[in-house]
Parts: structure tokens; C-alpha cells; sequence
């Protein structure tokens, strides 16, 4: 194998992958390595949707429901048999929190903000029709609206990216143990291990996409200095066997807590996320029972008939984005010491993993080509012209 790159990427997950495919598209001679497996840790943790739901209607999230909104038009068309778009039911009661004109507002910007793709606009589904809709719980009902999204299968969406930067070029070893890396004249000296063998290369610029395990590899990793701290979420989904609906539906959490989606999965019910704040080590994130009952109890609530159990329950961990301050930068998903040639990624979503990575691999491109051995002269290739 060769010995020097221009670029490993730390983490084989869907950002890791999608800034390995990035790289090597615009010529950039990229290795990525991971642990465990393509896809294996929080990137098939995910809520599967691509679109941003109602709280990134928030004045500060708008750029990010932009962009969000745009990338699931591009995933779309670049893995349509990965991206299954559909209507989404948002059932507004007496007792909910966010009023029916609220929700409208909301609805009505979030349109707004996809103008420039082929999305429809949201709906309100006339009272008539509701009985449509089998099994939701109409006692108290007072609006229900409609919005178009999308789902995708994260584990599958990830190799299928890593496949393609193994088509254009990058090299890919797992599962490798990350051993460290040292910094040398241009760059790192990076160790990896598989069982009892070791192999030593060099390159020019790192990235740690190392997720939830971000701060782990940081700490590996000689001459960074002082660096902050990723603030983890825990994410919990429930699932069932049993088909609730061939309809996806965006419900209240109980106790008016955040929206919760219902969507059909793998021929059963998926439900989720109940989430909180995580601290301790991402290698034992444990389901509680109370996440499970929070999840079990807003299905029940909204769909009295479907009394089944859950047959799975899992919890994966997202990081947030950093403080502006923290990041020294508008784009607080990217920590980037040029010095260092250096690049961590916080608080990156599944939905948004194409725009972030190619934000990565513009800044890593201007950082190496402003030194005396430039990569490349040629212009940005974007990797939204690419099928997966």
C-alpha cells in the first residue's frame, strides 16, 4: 500500500465517508480508517430522516433547514433507490403546546425555504378526510397537516458513499485500530493495527470524524493543544414488528415534549427519538426503560388501537455543534486549525452529511494549495454530480 496521502479521515461513518468521497473526487489521495464497521456505529443510529422537522424553524437553525431541505432534493436524485421520499401527518390537539397557526407559520417558512426545489408545499388536511387516517386518535383533534420528506437507510446510504470514494480513488482499511499520530515536517506520521500487525503512513492533513468517539481520537493525536470538548446527545428509537401504518406521521412527544416521528421500517413500526444529555463513554450507551415507555406511550397516545410491544430498542449518540466562539467561525460543525492541518467535525446530522463534507474538503483544498506543494489548480468538483 502507499505510504503517503494527502489526507486520512479518522472515522468510517456517514460524515467520514462522505468527506473521504469528497476528497477523492477533486484528486486528493485520501485513506480513511475505521474501527469496527462502515456504517456500524452512530450513523445506523439515526432517525433516518433527511428533511429538517419543525424545531429547525428556530430563527438560528434557518441556514441549516435551508440547507437541509436542499440536500434532500440532491440525495434524492443522486440514491433514489436509497431515498424514499413521502407525505408526512402532523396532528395538532386542543392540549398541544404549538397551536394550529403556529404550525402553519412554521409549515409555510419551512416552503419558503425550499424555493429553488421541486418540493411541494405543506397542506392542511380538510376534517373529512381524517377518518383517512386509520387508527390516529381523534378525540380533541384540531388540525392535522401534511409535509413532504424523507427517509433513508443510513447504514446502506454510508457504504454506498464509501464505495464511491473507493471508486474514485481513496483507500479504506477496516476494521484498523487507530493508534495515534504524530506531527512531522508536513504534516502527521498516523499508526493503525489489525490484530497483531502495524502499518505506519504519512499524511498531509487529518480529519477526525471520529463522531462520539471524537474526543477519544483527539486525544491520540500529538501537538493539538487544548481543543473542546464534544457535548454528546443520547438518541433513543423503538421499534416494532408490527406495521402501524403505511403512513409517516410526526406526533407531540407526552408532556408536550419534542415531536417524535412514526414511520414504517423494514416491514414494522419505527419510533422516535426521546433524547437527552449524555456523559460517560460512547463504547456503553445503555436503552433505559424510561425512554423506552416515553417513546411506547406517545405511539399509544396517538394510536390507541396498536397495543403491541416493542421488539428492539436502541440509542445512538450525535454530537452538538460547538459555540461560536469555540469554533471561531460561522460554520460550527467544522473545527479547522489550518496550522495543525487539522479538522474535526461536531454536531454534523445524517441529512446534512454531503454539505458538510464538501465544506471540509473546500477548506482542506485551500489550506494545502496555499503551500509551497500544491495538490491541485483545478476547480471544485461537487460531489452532488456524483451517484451513489
Amino acid at each position: 500500500m502507499s505510504t503517503h496521502f494527502d489526507l486520512c479521515v479518522v472515522g468510517g461513518g456517514i460524515l467520514g465517508a462522505g468527506i473521504a468521497q469528497a476528497a477523492a473526487i477533486n484528486g486528493l489521495s485520501t485513506i480513511i480508517v475505521e474501527k469496527r464497521g462502515w456504517g456500524s456505529g452512530n450513523s445506523s443510529k439515526s432517525g433516518k430522516l433527511i428533511g429538517p422537522g419543525l424545531e429547525y424553524m428556530a430563527p438560528l437553525s434557518l441556514l441549516q433547514a435551508r440547507e437541509r431541505l436542499v440536500e434532500r432534493e440532491i440525495l434524492s436524485s443522486i440514491a433514489p433507490d436509497l431515498v424514499d421520499g413521502d407525505w408526512f401527518y402532523v396532528p395538532i390537539y386542543s392540549h398541544s403546546q404549538q397551536k394550529p397557526w403556529r404550525v402553519a407559520l412554521q409549515l409555510t417558512l419551512r416552503d419558503c425555504l425550499s424555493a429553488g426545489t421541486n418540493l411541494p408545499w405543506h397542506r392542511r388536511i380538510p376534517e373529512g378526510q381524517w377518518r383517512d387516517l386509520i387508527g390516529l386518535n381523534q378525540h380533541n383533534l384540531r388540525a392535522v397537516f401534511a409535509l413532504r420528506d424523507a427517509q433513508s437507510d443510513d447504514a446502506q446510504l454510508t457504504k454506498e458513499v464509501l464505495r464511491s470514494a473507493k471508486q474514485h480513488g481513496a483507500m479504506a482499511l477496516c476494521p484498523v485500530s487507530f493508534d495515534g499520530a504524530q506531527p512531522t515536517d508536513d504534516g502527521y506520521r498516523v499508526r493503525v493495527t489489525k490484530g497483531s500487525r502495524s502499518r505506519a503512513f504519512d499524511c498531509r492533513f487529518l480529519v477526525n470524524a471520529g463522531g462520539a468517539w471524537g474526543d477519544q481520537v483527539k486525544q491520540t493525536i500529538g501537538a493539538l493543544g487544548q481543543l473542546p470538548r464534544s457535548e454528546l446527545i443520547k438518541s433513543t428509537y423503538i421499534e416494532f414488528r408490527e406495521p402501524l401504518s403505511d403512513r409517516r406521521f410526526c406526533v407531540d412527544g407526552p408532556d408536550d415534549g419534542p415531536r417524535i416521528a412514526i414511520v414504517p421500517w423494514r416491514g414494522g413500526t419505527l419510533v422516535g427519538g426521546a433524547e437527552r444529555a449524555f456523559s460517560g463513554s460512547p463504547d456503553r450507551v445503555e436503552t433505559s426503560m424510561a425512554d423506552v415507555d416515553y417513546l411506547t406511550n406517545a405511539l399509544r397516545y396517538h394510536f390507541p388501537h396498536f397495543r403491541h410491544a416493542p421488539s428492539d430498542a436502541w440509542s445512538g449518540l450525535k454530537t452538538k455543534p460547538l459555540t461560536r466562539s469555540a469554533a471561531n467561525a460561522w460554520e460550527r460543525r467544522l473545527l479547522i486549525l489550518e496550522n495543525a492541518r487539522y479538522l474535526g467535525v461536531y454536531g454534523a446530522q445524517f441529512g446534512s452529511y454531503r454539505a458538510v463534507a464538501e465544506k471540509a474538503v473546500v477548506a482542506i483544498m485551500r489550506i494545502l494549495n496555499s503551500g509551497p506543494e500544491q495538490v491541485s489548480d483545478r476547480s471544485y468538483i461537487s460531489s452532488a454530480s456524483v451517484s451513489v
